[in-house]
């Protein structure tokens, strides 16, 4: 059995995800200087929400070029064998994750006044359009961008090497490690990242197609983050309400947000439940896909 290749003679998995990373770091160091250079020039740093944004898009950009590379060349696919791209049924998906997102903000709310107490100011009016229009394109692009690496090509690939559940366990755990560093962070802010990348990897593979995931992840930024104005992972956001709420941190979220108290546990375990449990159809033009890549 040969080190580089399985039975099927294809380039085995661990190979693959690290052909990815080997593309996807120089491309994303080149792209960052590039744009980097470019917006001090003509805009200028030194604003944190413009930072923000044009690191998103970096990372973006990077993240593409690697799936793209990977698809093509590894593979020898197109993009939609791995659930990206405007394939039959994305507008249902996308939209039928929005909704469940929308559903866990509402969950949210509520529980956070039953258990606590919430502050509700209206805040539009204090940020200007641009801000506003950047932190919406923020969460767009950081969405996207957090799909492609943590449910998009690098979980796929580990899903046929060393089976979904582990793939999904080990993705949700970089996941959750990535946000260890976001401001007033907490162990089980970290414990329920994990929880919320295994709610967004079953929605991958519920439905082969990275628009179902990518609704939920988006709508839950946008409702507690651009919308009700909660902390999100730390961060705080131009939005059109101020949300906060006062009672035990561990309970409610304290400084980080609700995604740092048990009951962002109890609401991404409800997520995970609704993701399974809604009736949405597995995308078979992406199965029909994964077969034709085979057969060629």
């Amino acid at each position: 059995m040969s080190l580089f290749l399985d039975s099927g003679n294809e380039l085995r998995s661990g190979w693959k995800l690290c052909a990815f990373v080997v593309v996807l770091l120089p491309v994303w160091l080149a792209t960052g200087f590039a744009l980097t250079m470019a917006f001090a020039f003509f805009v200028g740093l030194g604003n944190p929400l413009h930072e923000f944004a044009l690191n998103a898009v970096i990372s973006f950009i990077a993240a593409l070029t690697a799936t793209a590379f990977a698809a093509r060349i590894l593979n020898r696919a197109r993009l939609l064998v791995f659930g990206v791209g405007f394939h039959p049924g994305w507008k249902r998906s996308f939209n039928t994750g929005v909704a469940i997102a929308a559903g866990l903000v509402i969950l949210l709310t509520i529980g956070s006044q039953i258990l606590g107490q919430i502050h509700i100011d209206w805040t539009a009016s204090q940020h200007t359009f641009t801000e506003a229009a950047i932190t919406l394109g923020l969460l767009i692009v950081a969405a996207a961008f957090e799909e492609l690496i943590f449910r998009g090509y690098p979980l796929q690939v580990l899903m046929k090497g060393i089976g979904p559940w582990p793939a999904m366990i080990l993705m949700s755990l970089l996941f959750g490690l990535i946000h260890a560093q976001n401001p007033d962070v907490s162990p089980l802010g970290v414990f329920n990242t994990f929880v919320a990348g295994v709610m967004l990897s079953l929605a991958y593979f519920k439905t082969r197609s990275l628009w179902f995931p990518y609704g939920v992840h988006l709508g839950w930024n946008i409702g507690i983050g651009t919308i009700m104005g909660f902390p999100l992972s730390g961060l705080d956001l131009a939005s059109v309400w101020t949300t906060r709420v006062t009672g035990a941190s561990w309970l409610l979220g304290g400084e980080y947000g609700p995604e740092a108290g048990v009951l962002g546990t109890l609401v991404f375990l409800a997520g995970a439940y609704a993701v399974w449990k809604i009736p949405i159809e597995r995308m078979e033009y992406v199965d029909q896909l994964h077969k034709n890549s085979r057969a060629g």
